[in-house]
């Protein structure tokens, strides 16, 4: 009886170790490589959006416009992603940089009124195509765009014309 409790003992004793340390090094090694996927996924999305603020900002002919009409359009269906979230706020940055727009008028805007922005869209003389351009990219940011981003899209389309 006591050799049996001594034998079980060792076997306790060296077996865990034995089946527990490479089972652990596994899982640490598996959670390691999917936390650095998703991290990775992660970084390459914002880095994505961060360029496409900066190529909305270099090709607008409407930089005082265009913050007004990405909110529009990210406000189309009643949410806004983390994507288009962090594609305003980068958004409005380069034109700040680039452009020098220092709109206080956007900036203190609590609700804003499609009208409105309708109002100033159609008062700007010449082509406003850049603005139909951004508000596509605006919509797609965080994946396909829905039927009501499009509706504001086709709305602006037609008062740009």
């Amino acid at each position: 009886m006591v050799g049996k409790f001594l034998l079980q003992r060792n076997i306790i004793k060296i077996g865990i170790p034995l089946v527990g340390v490479p089972l652990f090094v596994g899982l640490n090694y598996y959670s390691t490589r999917a936390v650095g996927a998703h991290a990775r996924e992660i970084f390459r999305d914002d880095a994505r959006i961060i360029e496409l603020a900066g190529k909305l900002s270099e090709r607008t002919r409407h930089p005082h416009l265009l913050p007004w009409v990405a909110m529009i359009i990210i406000l189309a269906d009643g949410r806004s992603t983390d994507q288009e979230t962090f594609l305003l706020k980068h958004l409005v940055q380069q034109l700040r940089e680039r452009h020098q727009v220092e709109d206080e008028e956007f900036a203190a805007a609590i609700a804003f009124d499609p009208l409105e922005v309708w109002r100033r869209v159609q008062a700007e003389p010449g082509d406003k195509s850049d603005l139909v351009d951004a508000a596509e990219a605006v919509a797609a940011v965080d994946g396909v765009s829905n039927r009501k981003e499009q509706r504001a899209i086709a709305d602006l389309t037609a008062r740009c014309w």
